[in-house]
C-alpha cells in the first residue's frame, strides 16, 4: 500500500446512538458538499436532494452511507461506507492526484459515468456529468467501500473497458 495522501481525512467512528451517528454524518456531508462545495474539473457537484416523506435527510446523503439490500428491497446502513464519508468530497476534489484512478465508462443504460477509485484504500466514487439548463454539472451517483474481490474485479473490468 502506498502512503496515504495528505488530503485524505481519517475515517469517522460510526458506533453508538443511531440518531447521533446520523446527525454527525450529515454534518460532515453538509460541510463538504453544501458549505464548502465540491467540484470536479471545475463543475459543481450536485446530489439527489429529494427528501422522503417524513424524512429529514436528502436521498444523496442516504445513498453514500447505506447500501441496497436485494433480500429486503430497502437501503440498510453500511458502516464501512458511512465511516468513509469523509473521503467522498476530497477524492472528487483531488481526482487529478495519481493515487485516484479516474476513468469514464459507458453503463448498460448507455449513460457515461466517471469512476474515481482510490484503489489502495478500496473506495470508489461514481459521478455523472449532466446538463442542467445551459450549465454542465456533475451528479454524485454513489460512493462506497469495496468489500470483496468480486467488486474489485468488476471495477478492473470497467477500467479495462473505459471510454477515455
Amino acid at each position: 500500500m502506498t502512503t496515504t495522501p495528505p488530503w485524505l481525512p481519517p475515517i469517522v467512528p460510526v458506533g453508538g446512538d443511531w440518531d447521533k451517528v446520523v446527525e454527525k454524518l450529515y454534518e460532515i456531508f453538509n460541510e463538504d458538499f453544501v458549505r464548502k462545495g465540491c467540484a470536479f474539473e471545475g463543475r459543481p457537484v450536485w446530489w439527489d436532494r429529494r427528501i422522503e416523506k417524513g424524512g429529514k435527510y436528502e436521498e444523496g446523503f442516504w445513498k453514500i452511507i447505506t447500501r441496497f439490500d436485494y433480500n429486503t428491497n430497502e437501503r440498510l446502513f453500511d458502516p464501512r461506507r458511512a465511516e468513509r464519508l469523509t473521503w467522498c468530497a476530497p477524492i472528487i476534489n483531488n481526482s487529478k492526484d495519481s493515487v485516484v484512478k479516474t476513468w469514464d465508462y459507458r453503463e448498460s443504460n448507455r449513460r457515461i459515468r466517471t469512476y474515481l477509485w482510490l484503489e489502495d484504500w478500496d473506495y470508489v466514487v461514481i459521478i455523472e456529468k449532466r446538463m442542467v439548463g445551459n450549465k454542465e454539472v456533475v451528479f454524485l451517483v454513489s460512493a462506497f467501500h469495496i468489500d470483496g474481490e468480486s467488486k474489485r474485479r468488476n471495477l478492473r473490468k470497467k477500467f479495462s473497458r473505459r471510454v477515455n
